[in-house]
């Protein structure tokens, strides 16, 4: 059996590696993809509707009413969680 990696760009980690696309052997959990963009961050940042954004899609969104940029939710800033992965992982 043949195992196929799926390729995501990293933001958030060591320098060489920033916007740089990796071949993963799995795919990462959803909540750890940005749900905008499509990249892998450091730091994910998980609206109350489970939508996952990395912090720069979730800066455009503070500019425009904290509104889910998927699915029109509402949110306020206290009901955001932060997901924040090791440097070494």
């Amino acid at each position: 059996m043949s195992v196929t990696a799926a390729s995501y760009c990293v933001v958030g980690f060591q320098t060489g590696l920033n916007w740089r696309s990796l071949a993963f052997e799995k795919p990462p959990p959803a909540i750890r993809v940005c749900s905008l963009c499509g990249v892998v961050p450091r730091t994910t940042l998980v609206l109350p509707c489970s939508h996952a954004l990395c912090e720069p899609c979730f800066a455009a969104t503070e500019g425009k009413g904290r509104v889910c940029p998927l699915d029109g939710h509402a949110y306020d800033q206290d009901t955001v969680g932060r997901l924040q992965l090791p440097p070494d992982q």
